[in-house]
């Protein structure tokens, strides 16, 4: 009598060394996901338990988590008879919860692209860490949260990986750019110090070479991308988010990079009730005008002025500025020219 090549083990000897439920479930699933038609005697030998333990766990995938699973008895293995692109099922906790339906959202964001394969692995991995806790459908999440992000912009994911790569090698790029009111593309040589995304779209900030300056780059405007040979040490006293910080959104004064001034401005009405329950920038700081809370002061410390503006006048009526007077100048000149058509 020939022996078996799968050795004899017990299930008491594989206390504290086996693999938790969900895990070996996770296991099955991507087994036979991937067309390789596994069997109880296959499974067991990779997981290291009983074909009786995988016996229960196919029936508990087939009857419990309704997962077409079927026994070809021709290629002796298990195969789904539907398309099962994502596992059905999870049971996290609150913060677990958040943290995966964001991560998810991230997936949808890129299905179609060439990172779709990549982001679908790292999130498959994410999602096995939560091994033995089974409780809600991805459809549920689906009906209870959503997302709107407004103002998003499409980042091209190759340009983003090669630059990432460029920024954390230290190695120097040269590309085309046109700036938001240039009339024609032109050739920029920088030392890319740091990769932020602003309102929901990325930038690069570094050392201009020809200009001799700090420059900040918005993804959408970059061209013709190119990765050099020269490398370069980003200078020890340069802090990104820091950077970012002297800006209201992504401006900053390249002569000026650390220039900041106080902005003061009067909020009432449902802008004041907003201006309670919303943080715009790292510096924001609100003084309460009247018991009601229907009219607030927002301060700020930011370097220049244009996207406030903006931010302002979104404002309508609602809005007053205190200071700077070049501030008050500002959003008074932009809204006669609204008015004028």
């Amino acid at each position: 009598m020939k022996s078996s090549a799968m050795p004899i083990t017990t299930e008491s000897a594989r206390v504290g060394q086996t693999r938790g439920p969900m895990e070996r479930i996770y296991h099955i699933h991507e087994a036979v996901s991937d067309g390789r038609l596994p069997n109880c005697s296959t499974l067991a030998a990779e997981l290291e338990v009983t074909a009786k333990t995988i016996q229960r766990d196919i029936n508990f995938m087939r009857d419990r988590l309704k997962l077409p699973l079927e026994y070809d008895e021709l290629a002796h293995g298990f195969r789904y008879t539907a398309d099962v692109s994502t596992f059905p099922v999870f049971e996290v906790g609150a913060e677990e919860l958040a943290g995966l339906f964001l991560a998810r959202q991230a997936l949808e964001s890129v299905r179609g692209t060439q990172l779709e394969q990549t982001m679908r692995e790292v999130f498959g991995k994410l999602t096995r860490s939560m091994e033995g806790r089974v409780k809600f459908a991805w459809g549920d999440l689906d009906r209870a949260f959503s997302r709107k992000p407004g103002g998003v912009t499409k980042t091209d994911l190759k340009l983003f990986g090669k630059l990432a790569e460029a920024v954390m090698a230290g190695r120097e790029v040269e590309f085309g750019y046109r700036k938001l009111g240039g009339e024609r593309t032109e050739t920029r040589r920088l030392q890319p110090y740091h990769l932020g995304e602003v309102d929901h779209c990325w930038y690069l900030i570094g050392h201009d070479l020809d200009r001799s300056s700090l420059r900040t780059f918005a993804f959408p405007r970059i061209r013709a991308l190119k990765v050099r040979k020269e490398r370069f040490t980003v200078p020890k006293d340069f802090d990104g988010p820091a950077y970012l910080g002297t800006s209201f959104g992504i401006w900053t004064d390249p002569e000026r990079p650390d220039f900041k001034r106080e902005v003061r401005i009067e909020l009432s009405g449902y802008a004041a009730r907003l201006a309670q329950e919303r943080r715009w920038h790292p510096s924001q700081q609100i003084t309460m005008l009247n018991g009601a809370g229907s009219r607030v002061e927002v301060r700020f410390e930011v370097g220049r002025l244009e996207e406030l503006v903006r931010w302002t006048l979104s404002w309508g009526s609602q809005a007053k500025v205190r200071e700077p007077m070049e501030l008050k100048d500002r959003v008074a000149a932009e809204a006669a020219k609204i008015q004028k058509g």
